[in-house]
């Protein structure tokens, strides 16, 4: 397949891994700790040149993905996680495997 085709289908070297992301804050959290809380993870994603798309209240789910035409690594999933464990007010944290942001959901 020519260079342009994999481009425009995202394929090869042009494919975005993205990984899903759940986690829980603590039902103790007033809604100015679950703000000021969401804030630092978008902060903390962004600092990272990632990008988050998802949300929730006190269970959060979502999909954490590289920059516009780019993918997550491996070393971003280790980074949001370690930070997402580090933060006491963050319960239950789960992050999947790396997978093709375009073609790896019907498997």
């Amino acid at each position: 397949m020519k260079k342009r085709l994999r481009k425009k289908r995202r394929l090869g070297e042009f494919r975005e891994d993205c990984f899903e992301l759940t986690f829980e804050m603590s039902p103790a959290l007033s809604n100015d700790d679950i703000d000021s809380l969401t804030d630092t993870f978008i902060d903390m994603i962004e600092s990272n040149g990632l990008q988050f798309g998802g949300g929730g209240n006190s269970l959060w789910s979502g999909i954490v993905q590289g920059p516009c035409r780019g993918a997550a690594t491996e070393s971003d999933r280790r980074a949001v996680l370690d930070w997402l464990n580090q933060q006491p007010d963050v319960l239950n944290t789960q992050a999947g495997p790396l997978r093709d942001a375009s073609y790896g959901w019907s498997s």
